[in-house]
């Protein structure tokens, strides 16, 4: 039974609950880029002025590959890639400017932001194997016994090693725990968020999931067309309750359950939308398929039975089967499997309609 339970994950789409999260890096990406590369054009500007011709050009190649990286993002909405380019243009951009020694040799006061920005954008695991790496060739690049065009002090550039490294620690930290606690928190939001989509009795998806999940997922997507709808009532369920009470009909509503979720394929959607009233969903399925489907768990039910301690109850229940090509058919089809059920009720029970 357990198998066929899991409607969360494949319609919920945890990475919602993460929307917040990347909405915060996208836009830290964006602020970063587009204020960062005009700052680098600034000491561009300022490089050519005073005539150190190498960096101007380091600089403002930098800058319009940061600035074009930015807008092909925005263009594409495709940030997780355009993240790796921006930090390795970065990356080498910033090395180079080291070795220069740059603007009137302030080179190293400007990289104390980077191990944050690339916990940022790349995230713990590889933000931190990133970070490694340049404060690596940073170290060999200063402690070098060849001569550089740079010329920083010795006394000031082992305070900027260890200050730097601190930082790269500090930056560590602060990540690791952000991350901590975003992990923690988006757990607890996922599981409040399913108890509210969850049936209490039956452990099915409920209305609210139907309304607020599902059919959002089938009017923006097409990849569960053909899609065929079944709506379900078991039968006589009220004179079951008023004869036998609410209880054994809990039992009657969880055993019919199973019977469904055990005899219906692995993507297919079963819902509990009412009392004793389901609505199955075939992906990619058609209407003659979805009818064979529903002939098959019909008979099924119709051969079980509830074994109580001084009782056998059987039950029954009544189909009404409709097929939609396209999310804009989605409501009809909903529309049309209710009336086929009540068809099928009103013509004796125990059937499964499909045409009008």
């Amino acid at each position: 039974m357990a198998q066929h339970l899991g409607w969360w994950d494949k319609f919920s789409e945890k990475a919602s609950i993460d929307a917040i999260d990347r909405y915060r890096k996208k836009s830290i990406f964006y602020f970063v880029s587009f204020s960062g590369a005009a700052v680098i054009l600034y000491f561009s500007a300022k490089s050519y002025q005073s005539y150190d011709i190498s960096l101007a050009f380091t600089l403002l190649f930098g800058a319009v590959f940061i600035l074009l990286n930015a807008v092909t993002a925005i263009i594409f909405n495709r940030e997780e890639i355009h993240y790796y380019a921006s930090v390795f243009c970065v990356f080498f951009m910033l090395l180079t400017v080291v070795y220069m020694g740059g603007y009137k040799n302030t080179a190293l006061y400007w990289l104390y932001p980077i191990p944050l920005i690339y916990f940022v954008l790349l995230g713990i695991k590889i933000g931190a194997i990133v970070n490694v790496l340049f404060f690596i060739i940073l170290l060999v690049l200063l402690k070098s016994p060849l001569d550089i065009p740079a010329q920083y002090p010795p006394a000031e550039v082992s305070r900027f090693i260890t200050s730097f490294a601190v930082m790269n620690l500090i930056s560590f930290i602060a990540d690791y725990f952000r991350h901590d606690s975003h992990s923690k928190l988006t757990k607890l939001s996922y599981a409040k968020l399913k108890q509210s989509y969850t049936d209490s009795l039956t452990k099915l998806p409920n209305r609210r999931f139907l309304s607020s999940v599902l059919f959002e997922r089938f009017m923006v997507s097409d990849e569960y067309y053909p899609l065929t709808i079944v709506n379900i009532d078991i039968d006589h369920f009220k004179d079951v309750n008023d004869t036998f009470g609410h209880q054994i009909g809990d039992q009657v509503l969880m055993k019919f359950t199973e019977l469904c979720i055990n005899n219906i394929r692995k993507n297919d959607v079963m819902v509990r939308t009412g009392g004793e009233e389901f609505l199955l969903f075939f992906m990619q399925t058609s209407k003659a398929q979805g009818a064979t489907l529903a002939e098959k768990l019909r008979k099924i039910i119709e051969q079980s039975s509830l074994v109580l301690e001084n009782q056998i109850i059987e039950f029954t229940a009544s189909f009404g089967v409709a097929e939609c090509q396209s999310n804009d058919d989605l409501e009809l089809a909903l529309h049309i499997a209710d009336k086929r059920m009540y068809a099928a009720k009103q013509s004796g029970r125990n059937k499964v309609v499909c045409d009008d």
